[in-house]
């Protein structure tokens, strides 16, 4: 799919690797509906920029685990664009909580990364697959993690759910086939607000851990992301975009 002319929709568009992604379909001729739920700043921030650019891109407010928030979102979008052709979910919650620490491990912090991070992303493509489908093509792409593929990460409710939508993401390209290709980008650690929160020793040692010594870059895995968007011919696949962490020695 050539994104010129095309019509995306990315979760958590305003800030991170969401914005990353935003930015560079918007550079290639997309429009964008920029989502946010608290955000707010960071979304207008980044339509600006894109409209500054020469882009078209409005910003939608919308918690992507409520039915009725992703709907009014998704029709917005329509009214404003005509359409969607490409969903990247990239919104996503966690906490911090060592994986020993099972009591330190909230119920109600288990809802809801299990919430945003596996009901959104099948809430916002079960609601854009009638659209896609009618128009003939779309593309979905799942940002989840490297932790969906091995223990790791933030907390054991992030690694679950990152698990959960990696399954999604194999699920979603049975129920979307032929019209709409699904695929997920797990990224390995990347700088972020969320992955500073690991210290400066543990991103040293992640870092020291890879293969390539080093983390991937945001602009890195907003590349694979595109490729995905571009490449009709794959589905139901994911690219690990980790510098090698999941194969460097710990």
């Amino acid at each position: 799919m050539d994104p010129k002319g095309k019509v995306a929709i990315v979760t958590g568009g305003g800030t991170g690797l969401g914005k990353t992604i935003s930015l560079k379909l918007a550079a290639a001729g997309a429009s964008l509906a920029i989502n946010y739920s608290r955000s707010e700043k960071e979304a207008n921030e980044t339509v600006a920029e894109i409209k500054q650019a020469g882009g078209n891109a409005v910003a939608v407010k919308a918690d992507v685990s409520s039915s009725s928030d992703v709907k009014r979102m998704v029709d917005e979008v329509v009214r404003a664009f005509g359409g969607v052709d490409i969903l990247v979910n990239n919104a996503g919650a966690t906490v911090f909580v060592r994986m020993e620490d099972l009591e330190g491990m909230k119920e109600e912090d288990w809802d809801r990364i299990m919430a945003v991070n596996v009901r959104g992303p099948f809430l916002c493509a079960k609601t854009v697959a009638p659209i896609m489908k009618q128009r003939g093509s779309g593309k979905v792409i799942n940002i989840t993690s490297l932790s969906g593929l091995r223990v790791g990460g933030s907390s054991m409710a992030y690694c679950v759910s990152k698990a959960a939508e990696e399954m999604l993401t194999k699920c979603l390209a049975i129920a979307m086939a032929p019209e709409v290709q699904v695929n997920s980008v797990a990224p390995g650690l990347i700088i972020t607000r969320w992955g500073l929160q690991w210290g400066e020793e543990m991103i040293k040692r992640i870092t020291e851990g890879s293969l390539l010594k080093r983390v991937a870059t945001l602009d890195e895995v907003a590349e694979a992301a595109m490729y995905f968007v571009r490449n009709d011919a794959v589905t139901a696949q994911t690219a690990v975009v980790d510098a090698g962490s999941a194969g460097g020695r710990r």
